[in-house]
């Protein structure tokens, strides 16, 4: 018996992707707290690395070795992929450390759980997250306020506290097939347009001589080969692919991711996390959307709100079922052109 596209078939999504974050706020299974012991292992491992002089795109298991803390982060893997999507590692004495040493414990970390990559043509694989006050900054992660929902261009996406906002800057999630849900029992009409999708606009970090449209509509639903929903909500660039190219709106496009960001807001559907300093959230950019809270600064510049982002590729995770999402979503280093001499996050 051949079992039906879900999607296709405008059939919901079951399973523990699918979540409401009523259900999840009281719970902490989703939490792994950090012991001595494992600390002890992430300054070692991170102290040998910079004495052998090696960048982050060099790092690797075998190079980062963490006897204890390595099986428990690739045990987090599976529920990364098919499980809620997120997990919640809090420990990091982030005073501890030089700067330096910090970064390298983070993406040590990282290679764990995946293959990091750069996030722009720059070659940086740490964003720093703070408000630059840069006008006409294209790059969400630089400005500052709040944060609409959507999934960033990699499998996995860390975020490491290194301070928080006098108030507010929560990291609000949200289960896409929860959102897919919803959109078929209030809103099928929409279906069309979400599973027909977008062309979204390439900001200049994400480009070099690459035109500044993918070539094709990017679903904003889709189905990887091994089941889990596949989603690319990523609004602003499809407002900027009208706005600054020239892009013609879909028919009801608007309307359809409105309707999209209001479910991915809704009491009960989303859940606020509050990133404490040395927290770092891990979440699957394919089955969770993902946005931040207005905030409040503190007057002081050394004070205030800065996170550091990390992304991961996982080759061992199914393509794209669709040639349209691979436009976007293969193993794809922005400056070091790809990641196949690296497939494997064992190596």
């Amino acid at each position: 018996m051949i079992t039906p596209n879900p999607l296709a078939a405008r059939m919901p999504i079951a399973g523990p992707t699918a979540w409401y974050g009523r259900d999840l706020a009281g719970r902490t299974d989703w939490i792994l707290r950090l012991d001595d012991g494992h600390l002890a292992e992430l300054e070692a491992a991170a102290r040998a690395a910079a004495a052998r002089g090696l960048a982050f795109r060099d790092l690797a298991p075998a190079a980062f070795p963490l006897p204890r803390l390595g099986p428990l982060l690739a045990g987090l893997r599976p529920e990364l992929r098919t499980g809620c999507g997120f997990v919640l590692v809090k420990g990091i004495p982030v005073g501890r450390f030089e700067p330096a040493l910090l970064h390298t414990i983070y993406v040590g970390m990282g290679t764990h759980l995946g293959i990091p990559v750069s996030q722009s043509y720059r070659g940086d694989y740490l964003g720093e997250v703070k408000d630059y006050r840069e006008p006409g900054n294209e790059r969400p992660y630089r400005r500052g306020g709040a944060i609409e929902m959507h999934r960033d261009p990699c499998d996995i996406v860390g975020l490491l506290c290194y301070r928080k906002a006098r108030e507010g800057g929560l990291s609000r999630l949200a289960s896409a097939a929860t959102v897919w849900n919803t959109v078929l029992a209030e809103r099928p009409d929409l279906a069309p347009v979400l599973l027909e999708g977008f062309r979204l606009y390439a900001t200049r970090d994400d480009r070099s001589a690459t035109p500044p449209l993918t070539p094709v509509k990017i679903p904003v639903f889709a189905l990887d080969p091994d089941g889990p929903l596949h989603c690319t909500l990523i609004a602003e660039l499809a407002q900027w692919a009208v706005e600054k190219a020239g892009e013609a709106w879909p028919a009801r496009g608007p309307e359809a991711l409105a309707f999209v960001h209001d479910v991915a807001n809704r009491e009960g559907v989303f859940l606020d996390m509050a990133i404490e300093p040395g927290d770092i959230q891990f979440l699957n950019n394919r089955t969770t959307v993902h946005g931040r809270t207005d905030y409040r600064e503190w007057p002081e510049p050394e004070r205030q709100r800065v996170m550091f982002r990390l992304w991961l590729m996982c080759p061992d995770w199914p393509q794209p079922a669709t040639a349209v999402n691979r436009l976007l979503f293969a193993n794809i280093d922005r400056a070091d052109g790809g990641i196949a001499p690296r497939l494997s996050t064992a190596a």
